[in-house]
């Protein structure tokens, strides 16, 4: 099972290694695009099977130590791969996404003369990606979360040709690292709280501190796992765009479709989601934040569905319904659901990967036209384009007998239920 962990993690980045050093040769992009594609493929299937080993057959959790990071006196690090029944949830969901997002790259930047350079950036984000969700500390998950971030400003301002996508991708980059200060102070208050940032020692100390206090200067003492939880809250915030460090997310549409779909259906926007899932073994001591982040959550999934119903961007119009569903996950999460924000945070990937692909193709068919109001009609045209996209709006809306019926159903039960 570690072998098998390994090729999973490490698939994508042997298929951006394979087509950086392909750049400069004259068939560069059919090898870049077997090379990533190909990988792409064996690491979904390791992944796959490892949901059965690890989920199914109870065969976990799967420790593997690669090399030492840091031996500093008590601070003692190493990069590894921890696969849970999260992780391993996370790890299926990034790698097909990112596997139909390779394939459909394939047709989508044919014409494109940088086509191999855009394939390495997606195998690059998909490893970011599995480095975050199998870090087994919060300095390797800060890893993660910084490369995604890089990898994202790369994909946003692919056509840097373009004034607006350069402004998008640095928007995205700064919008980013506002939030990203609050997981950087995290990692020191988890450091001094528990002498450790693992999570499994993390989980082990956390009862035993739930009553302490953490004296900051001109303010007094706090409840140190409530700051602690705030700080992670801070930093989920900026990733996954709830209400006030969301304006980088419909800017990010200035980017190839491809990258809307990998970067708003399963990958980047969930991260926030992921870390405080792995997190919640403090968040279940600081009731103050916790309702703080289920009134953001909602305030999120209304705020943003208001701002979707009057664009007139195809792109834009599923940019904000992802800021929407994000809310009502962490609404999810403001309640102690966290099975239930997960099985939404699943589905809502794929839909809305499905989404994204169609409106792309849709785009792609109209020579770049985006504006919904010079559509109508294209069903004649785009019969297979019309349908997909009526399954994911079905999906999205909540309709009975789709995905999207049963998680945000679930969400909105456990939010009744705990009404006294």
């Amino acid at each position: 099972m570690e072998l098998y962990a390994l090729i999973a993690v490490l698939a994508p980045l042997g298929g951006c290694c394979l087509s950086a050093l392909c750049l400069g040769l004259k068939h560069r992009d059919s090898i870049a695009s077997i090379a990533t594609c190909g990988l792409m493929a064996l690491s979904s299937f390791f992944s796959c099977y490892l949901l059965h080993g690890v989920y199914l057959q109870q065969k976990g959790p799967i420790h593997l130590s690669l090399f030492t990071w840091a031996n500093i006196h008590s601070l003692h690090l190493n990069w590894g791969i921890y696969i849970d029944s999260l992780s391993v949830w996370m790890m299926v969901v990034v790698t097909l996404v990112s596997l139909m997002v390779h394939i459909y790259s394939l047709g989508y930047m044919s014409h494109d003369p940088h086509k191999a350079r855009f394939m390495c950036c997606l195998s690059l984000f998909t490893f970011l990606m599995l480095s975050l969700v199998t870090a087994p500390h919060l300095l390797q998950i800060f890893f993660g979360w910084e490369g995604v971030g890089l990898a994202s400003y790369l994909l946003i301002g692919f056509w840097h040709q373009k004034p607006s996508a350069n402004h998008a991708s640095v928007k995205a980059f700064i919008t980013n690292r506002v939030g990203d200060i609050g997981l950087a102070l995290a990692i020191f208050v988890s450091f001094y709280l528990f002498e450790s940032i693992h999570f499994e020692v993390m989980a082990s100390c956390a009862p035993k501190m739930q009553h302490a206090v953490f004296s900051l200067p001109w303010i007094g003492p706090v409840h140190s796992l409530s700051l602690l939880s705030l700080l992670l809250f801070i930093g989920a915030m900026g990733k996954s765009a709830q209400i006030g460090l969301h304006v980088w997310l419909p800017d990010a549409m200035e980017g190839p479709t491809p990258v809307s779909a990998l970067i708003h259906a399963a990958t980047m926007v969930t991260a926030g989601l992921f870390l405080m899932i792995r997190c919640s073994f403090v968040l279940e001591y600081a009731p103050a934040i916790q309702e703080c982040i289920l009134v953001i959550g909602a305030v999120t999934a209304f705020f943003a569905a208001t701002i979707a119903c009057t664009q007139h961007d195809i792109k834009r119009v599923i940019a904000y319904s992802t800021c929407s569903q994000l809310g009502y996950m962490f609404a999810a999460i403001g309640i102690s659901a966290y099975d239930v924000a997960m099985f939404h945070l699943i589905t809502h990937a794929f839909f809305k990967a499905l989404l994204f692909l169609g409106a792309g193709a849709v785009i792609h068919s109209l020579s770049g036209e985006q504006d919904l109001r010079r559509m109508g009609g294209l069903w004649r045209l785009l019969p297979f384009s019309h349908v997909v996209m009526w399954i994911g709006s079905l999906a999205l809306g909540g309709v009975p007998y789709f995905a999207g019926y049963y998680s945000k159903d679930a969400i909105l039960e456990s939010l009744w239920a705990t009404q006294t």
